[in-house]
């Protein structure tokens, strides 16, 4: 049985930067067969679903030419960025999406995520703490400080966060990865399992699928 170091995952094939794509701003579920809609905005979030982050990146340019003060058009193309690694373009998005609105919760937790790939966990907590004071319900705040006190080894403290995340959210596919690995770490291997086999329900594409599948073999 192998037992895998337990951090947070990444997006892509680069060593170096955080997966941060699992919003409040809605369910990651693959898209797959999921017709495109006419309105940018829509279509982009579509594309995000399907992990075209470049395409749904030109999709949330089209919304803001329309509406160049569209808050969330700011901070889903924020979250695109983070997925292509132009980590510098989404901290202006989610930068612009508060100033449009000093309210506006998501936001924080994007600068969180950027702070979190430049591994400054100390202004990620002061991000989260902030998106949490605008929304204490905020299940993607939860998700992030989860992932924060996984890379400073508080194994514990990231799982009580990641099931108040699932809690909130119960159907937010990577919140079960993340606790999933938690779980294994701690060798919960019957909650580890469980965790990993909703995550593949939610998310059978997902790019961290595959080793989802292998880890659980090995458990199993």
């Amino acid at each position: 049985m192998i037992v895998l170091p337990w951090k947070p995952f990444r997006i892509s094939l680069s060593s170096e930067l955080m997966l941060c794509l699992v919003f409040v701003m809605g369910i990651f579920l693959p898209a797959l067969t999921q017709d495109l809609p006419d309105d940018p905005y829509e279509r982009g979030l579509v594309l995000l679903k399907q992990f075209k982050y470049g395409e749904a990146k030109a999709s949330f340019d089209q919304a803001l030419s329309k509406d160049p003060n569209h808050v969330n058009a700011f901070y889903q193309r924020g979250r695109a960025l983070v997925a292509l690694e132009q980590i510098d373009a989404a901290l202006a998005d989610f930068d612009r999406a508060v100033q449009i609105n000093a309210e506006f919760a998501p936001g924080y937790v994007g600068k969180a995520m950027v702070a979190i790939a430049r591994k400054d966990f100390g202004t990620a907590m002061a991000q989260i703490d902030k998106a949490q004071s605008l929304e204490p319900e905020n299940a993607e705040a939860f998700y992030q400080k989860g992932i924060v006190l996984g890379y400073q080894n508080n194994i514990d403290g990231a799982i009580n966060s990641l099931k108040r995340c699932l809690e909130i959210q119960p159907d937010h596919a990577y919140a079960h990865y993340q606790i999933g690995l938690a779980y294994n770490q701690i060798r919960r291997i019957d909650l580890a399992i469980e965790h990993l086999d909703k995550f593949l329900h939610l998310a059978p594409e997902a790019p961290e699928a595959d080793q989802a599948r292998r880890l659980l073999s090995n458990l199993r």
